[in-house]
């Protein structure tokens, strides 16, 4: 019989297999067979001559059997190998993202944002600060020459963090050498816990605001930091700390260029456009954009109306920006 015809038998050895149960029960029952319905045992000159008979198909397929399962190891070393490749290369891609989100943030917070202006903004700004009558003015003033917060985030004892308008990025040192599986990290839709196993929890409280813990992941960097990234549920709210009770920041002085603009949906690209506009014109004592289409409007409503007389009249267009002069 050629080796290729053996499947012919495949399914009634399958279901033969089946219903043995087990390997001494399906070589029981082929040697009981062959004891029963041939000539197997009875024609056989010498016991020896049986065995060898036996053996010799025996070898036969014990050899491929081989053959076969060390094909499966080399796959299987192979697939490993390429593994370990993928996870060290993600590693290394990881530590190297880390280190220049750090060098940005150092660089940030050592070089404080430096804006050019005019002439006459310039003189502008030296009235207005000289002209500072309360305490509130000073103080305001004194906060205005801060740089922005670096990566639009900060830092506490525990942790480093930064942020754009869709997600956070949390830098928690744990002690070195310490591995993946001996992380504890639960993120819910505002709560975060984070610890090594046996020891009390780094983190372990309320955050700001909500989050969509589906979109959140951690990472284990270098044995000894676990980066933490978490989808905010609000992608138009700027967050003050992370974990309620920490120390917080000027959200104020948060500089929306940092963001990717071209990551944005069009409506909140647009919103937030907006925002950094009206920023720079009230640094600059100027009219917002929302003043600006108010006195539009007004100026509309005069030219329709040159019956009326407007020069006594005192228009507070609210807002916190420059005014106009009528």
């Amino acid at each position: 019989m050629a080796e290729g015809s053996d499947e012919r038998f495949d399914g009634v050895l399958l279901n033969i297999a089946q219903q043995s149960g087990s390997i001494d029960s399906i070589l029981d029952a082929f040697f009981g067979f062959l004891q029963r319905k041939t000539d197997f045992f009875t024609g056989a000159q010498d016991e020896q001559a049986a065995e060898q008979m036996v053996l010799k198909y025996y070898k036969k397929h014990w050899k491929v059997g081989q053959k076969k399962r060390q094909e499966q190891q080399e796959r299987n070393r192979v697939a490993d190998e390429e593994r370990k490749k993928k996870a060290e290369t993600k590693k290394q891609k990881d530590e190297e993202e880390y280190r220049k989100r750090m060098e940005e943030a150092e660089k940030m917070k050592s070089a404080p944002k430096i804006e050019e202006v005019t002439d006459e903004e310039a003189k502008k700004i030296k009235a207005d600060k000289e002209n500072a009558k309360d305490g509130d003015g000073e103080e305001e003033e004194k906060e205005d020459k801060e740089p922005p917060p670096p990566g639009n985030g900060g830092s506490t004892e525990k942790y480093t963090w930064t942020q754009t308008l869709n997600a956070l990025e949390v830098f928690v040192h744990v002690p070195p050498g310490v591995k993946a599986k001996q992380i504890v990290c639960d993120i819910g839709g505002d709560t975060l816990k984070l610890g090594v196993k046996g020891e009390p929890l780094i983190l372990n409280g309320k955050m700001h605001s909500k989050v969509k813990p589906d979109d959140c992941m951690w990472t284990l960097i270098d044995n000894k930091m676990v980066q933490i990234t978490l989808e905010k549920f609000d992608n138009m709210k700027w967050w003050n700390c992370v974990m309620e009770g920490d120390p917080g920041i000027d959200t104020k002085k948060i500089v929306p260029e940092n963001s990717k603009l071209s990551d944005l949906d069009g409506e909140t690209r647009m919103t937030v456009e907006k925002m950094m506009y009206d920023q720079r014109q009230k640094a600059m004592g100027k009219p917002t954009s929302d003043q600006e289409k108010q006195h539009d409007l007004l100026e509309k409503f005069k030219a329709a109306h040159p019956e009326m007389d407007f020069s006594k009249a005192k228009i507070n267009y609210g807002g916190g920006g420059g005014g106009f002069n009528m």
